[in-house]
């Protein structure tokens, strides 16, 4: 009879420990014009009051999404000191805010109101120099962190953007649930040592906010996929939708499974991720994939540490 009941309290405890360690996340797949804030945040605004109706506690915009993600194309051959090229990026520089700023203001009073986190995307300027950031928001209305793109192609760069320098990890309280999480920006997701960096400093969630039609391609879909995979985290990927760009934004789990998966038009992804199953899944002597099975010394072109 002892037996029977502490076998009861220690299943009743494991479901309610289960049950706590459960959130909700939300992306905002918006549609954005270029330069027009207003519009855009209207448009984020609309989204993140959707998600939070249908309970997520933590919600993601796309890229950039203040300022619909403009950039220059730079054509081969072409000098990014270009007449028109420079035009350009002085353009982008001047539509970007401070941090904090108007835009940052707004959404730390909408955190706040909905009792929610939320990350978004800006240009960002910081003194005079422009950055591609993710902004962490909390509940009470406080910016928590701020991630800057680190990986650039050559028409990010012509378009006036600086590198971002590290790959923080936020440990932060969702709900009752306390976990860490980490942002990539876009491009940096197809730097493998983007998802490392932030898998190594601990993080159980990886938020990839983005602006690209290419991460539409099911080839990329599944590098995403890997990336969640071999780095045992939650992957949330967010784009925009279409006319702004193709969509597809998904929730991907610690085995690399998209668990949903939005169509190309506007719209609000709202999915539970159990952190007790991911805890499991790491601690398990089986595993296949993570740091246990590391051998960092024997890699001699990568700083030993990482």
């Amino acid at each position: 009879m002892r037996k029977s009941i502490v076998a009861a309290l220690l299943c009743a405890f494991a479901v309610c420990s289960r049950a706590d360690d459960v959130i909700r996340v939300g992306l905002v797949q918006m549609n954005a014009r270029l330069y027009d804030k207003d519009y855009n945040l209207a448009e984020a605004e609309r989204g993140i009051r959707r998600a939070a109706a249908l309970g997520a506690q933590i919600v993601c915009t796309p890229e950039v999404a203040v300022q619909g993600y403009p950039r220059v194309s730079l054509p081969q051959g072409m000098s990014p000191e270009d007449p028109g090229i420079v035009a350009q990026r002085v353009r982008i520089l001047a539509a970007a805010e401070p941090i904090p700023g108007p835009a940052t203001d707004r959404f730390a009073r909408l955190a706040k109101e909905l009792g929610v986190w939320i990350i978004f995307g800006m240009d960002e300027n910081r003194g005079g120099k422009l950055f591609n950031s993710a902004v962490l928001v909390s509940p009470r209305g406080e910016i928590k962190g701020v991630y800057s793109k680190v990986h650039l192609q050559n028409w990010m760069s012509a378009s006036g953007v600086n590198n971002g320098s590290d790959f923080p990890v936020w440990e932060i309280e969702i709900g009752k649930v306390r976990t860490k999480i980490g942002i990539v920006i876009c491009y940096d997701i197809q730097v493998p040592e983007s998802a490392r960096e932030v898998a190594l400093g601990g993080a159980e969630i990886l938020f990839v906010p983005y602006c690209t039609d290419d991460f539409s391609r099911p080839l990329l879909v599944h590098l995403f996929e890997t990336r969640a995979l071999e780095n045992r985290v939650y992957l949330a990927r967010v784009n925009f939708a279409r006319p702004r760009n193709t969509g597809t934004s998904s929730i991907i789990d610690y085995e690399g499974a998209t668990l949903k998966q939005l169509g190309s038009a506007p719209g609000v992804l709202v999915r539970d991720m159990d952190l007790t199953t991911l805890r499991k899944t790491r601690a398990d002597w089986e595993e296949v994939y993570g740091d246990r099975y590391r051998q960092p010394a024997t890699y001699r072109r990568i700083p030993a540490t990482h």
